[in-house]
């Protein structure tokens, strides 16, 4: 009867060590998904559940924070690649049923973050070189997508190429160190995230056939797409490297100009697709409602998101 006793306990005391773990995964795939969902951003994500500033500091020093890190980030690093794989199979199936209403709902999750992310800048104060510093990073980035829409005829789209997957790694990898910064308006504009999408699908469809026994282990491994999945990896990686601590630096000493400068980011890289990408004359009515329901969508994750930090 003890012996049952003590196996009752050590599987008690298993269970309490596993469900942080277990509650952490499921916070990565959160992270994840806001990673690719046009208006949720994987950085915001992070802070809301208390992870950003231990990802800060593990990738500013990942030696000497490794051990005290690891058993916190592991399960939610596993979750953010999770939750990446798992919903782009769904986001792909929306844009391939009809893109522009997909890109009309998106873009209306996107302008729905903007209200949360002007009161973010705001926290510490509005000072006027934030003011500045918004003005010239959206008149930089709107005139760089500008002169491409100049320059480029209109129809001609990127053709996606190890470079350009880098990219898409690059703006993925800033939508997890910057707070608020959501990679999917620039891809949305390069015409990028269909393409990340499929890369995404084609790799959880090749894992899925493997273990049903469809297709061999080379065959599996062969239609994952690793031409297109490395160049991303190293382009999230970089940022990873190279920025976070600058963007640690940033937010610490200069708070308000950095988030004025990101929210003017995302205003330029938003500000296009409703200009370029979208015909105003032909379903008008349909897309105002994709505009007004992503919008509405993205202000209600906004207030459960407050919810959940002023509960926390």
């Amino acid at each position: 009867m003890t012996g049952n006793n003590e196996q009752k306990e050590l599987r008690q005391t298993k269970a309490k060590k596993a469900a942080p773990a277990i509650i952490r995964l499921f916070q990565g795939m959160l992270i994840g998904v806001g990673g690719i969902l046009p208006g949720i951003s994987g950085g915001v994500m992070c802070a809301i559940f208390g992870l950003y500033q231990p990802v800060m500091e593990f990738l500013a020093h990942p030696i000497r924070n490794f051990k005290t890190h690891i058993r916190l980030l592991l399960p939610a690093g596993i979750g953010l690649v999770l939750g990446f794989l798992g919903l782009a199979k769904l986001v792909l199936m929306l844009f391939q049923s009809n893109e522009i209403v997909a890109t009309c709902v998106f873009v209306g999750l996107i302008l729905g973050m903007l209200p949360s992310l002007w009161k973010e800048a705001g926290e510490k104060g509005r000072k006027p070189s934030s003011f500045v510093t918004m003005g010239v990073s959206f008149a930089v980035i709107f005139g760089i997508f500008l002169a491409l829409e100049l320059i480029a005829d209109a129809s001609l789209a990127i053709t996606p190429n190890l470079w350009w997957f880098f990219v898409s790694g690059v703006l993925f990898g800033l939508g997890i160190v910057v707070p608020g910064m959501s990679a999917s308006s620039p891809l949305l504009y390069l015409g990028l995230m269909e393409p990340l999408l499929d890369v995404a699908s084609s790799f959880m469809d090749s894992v899925a056939h493997f273990l049903a026994g469809g297709v061999s282990f080379a065959e599996a491994v062969s239609a994952m797409r690793f031409d297109a999945a490395i160049p991303f990896v190293l382009g999230v990686a970089a940022v990873f490297v190279s920025l976070s601590r600058l963007v640690n630096f940033l937010i610490g000493k200069y708070y308000s100009q950095f988030y004025h400068g990101i929210f003017g980011v995302v205003a330029a890289t938003t500000l296009p697709i409703l200009i370029f990408k979208l015909e105003a004359s032909k379903d008008l009515l349909v897309k105002l409602l994709c505009l007004v329901g992503g919008f509405a969508a993205a202000w209600l994750l906004d207030r459960i998101s407050r919810k959940y930090t002023e509960n926390a």
